[in-house]
């Protein structure tokens, strides 16, 4: 009995438990898996896997599932098989893959404990630089930066109009990051926070 091509035939007798036919499946298809699965350079152990976990779910949808819509597409749907039960395992092993005994323990960033203690510092170095400057400067800062308004509204508010409220703020940034170096390095702890 020749079977090199797969057709209706060939997918009916499979699926009705033909033994000769179900032989030739599980010869050809076993080559056929073996091939595909040592280009991927799986296990031994991993391969066999995929092989036997393949013919049996081809099987299974043949025989208990929808079956396939078409029989000269049969290879190709024992390959996407393949691929499918190969990646299922793969990610099941690298899931519960144990990590060796000596392996430090993961540190966990998802929480940065000292964010808001570090938080409050610099809120706390900013306030007080901010007291040291003069009320002009320390007003215009605030609402800048702060109150994030809108630049008519500042200029609206200092009484200036909108070239001298920028000179204003120039100067006012040149006090707070001379205020802050003579801090001993305040800039550097706070960054570039009116940048």
């Amino acid at each position: 009995m020749d079977f090199c091509v797969f057709d209706a035939l060939y997918v009916q007798r499979l699926t009705a438990g033909d033994p000769a036919t179900e032989a030739h499946f599980s010869t050809y298809f076993t080559k056929f898996l073996t091939l595909k699965l040592r280009a991927r350079r799986l296990s031994l152990e991993m391969a066999e896997d995929v092989r036997q976990e393949t013919l049996f779910r081809v099987l299974k949808a043949l025989r208990q599932g929808s079956g396939i819509s078409d029989p000269a597409r049969f290879g190709g749907f024992v390959s996407a098989v393949c691929n499918n039960v190969m990646l299922e395992l793969l990610h099941k092993e690298g899931k519960h893959t144990p990590a060796p005994e000596s392996a430090p323990e993961p540190v966990d960033d998802r929480v940065d404990l000292d964010a808001a203690l570090v938080t409050e510092q610099r809120k706390r170095a900013v306030a007080e630089v901010l007291d040291a400057l003069a009320s002009k400067d320390r007003e215009i800062l605030r609402m800048v930066f702060f109150e994030e308004a809108d630049r008519q509204d500042v200029c609206k508010r200092m009484g200036v109009d909108a070239d001298y409220c920028r000179v204003l703020l120039h100067r006012a940034k040149a006090r707070f990051e001379q205020a802050c170096t003579g801090r001993r390095g305040m800039v550097r702890r706070l960054g570039s926070l009116f940048s």
